[in-house]
């Protein structure tokens, strides 16, 4: 799991300008922020997994990635990335496959 700091607080997010990218899997919204660090947030709804286990798992792979891959050390966005139903098909690899394509091209 990120720590704390890197982790967007999304009830609270409300950015003038957001830069969204979108895929059959997921969506990615960015926005600046006016500190060192980039924070990341997720929304995985029940409509893709009824049990909050694997909801959860969701979010486990996506900080996963971020963290393994450095991105929260880049300073300067905010990412929030919304998930759509068709990626509850998917495998770990796949997703994380999915999200190298989209991720590390907006951070």
């Amino acid at each position: 799991m990120l720590a704390k700091k890197f982790r967007l607080q999304i009830r609270e997010w409300r950015p003038a300008k957001i830069f969204t990218k979108k895929s059959e899997y997921f969506s990615v919204k960015t926005s600046s922020n006016n500190l060192s660090v980039s924070r990341f947030g997720t929304i995985v709804s029940s409509k893709i997994f009824k049990s909050s286990v694997k909801r959860n798992r969701l979010k486990r792979i996506f900080f996963d990635f971020i963290r393994l891959n450095g991105l929260h050390l880049a300073g300067g966005r905010d990412v929030l990335l919304i998930f759509f139903p068709p990626v509850a098909k998917l495998t770990k690899k796949e997703i994380e496959k999915e999200l190298e394509k989209h991720v590390k091209s907006i951070s």
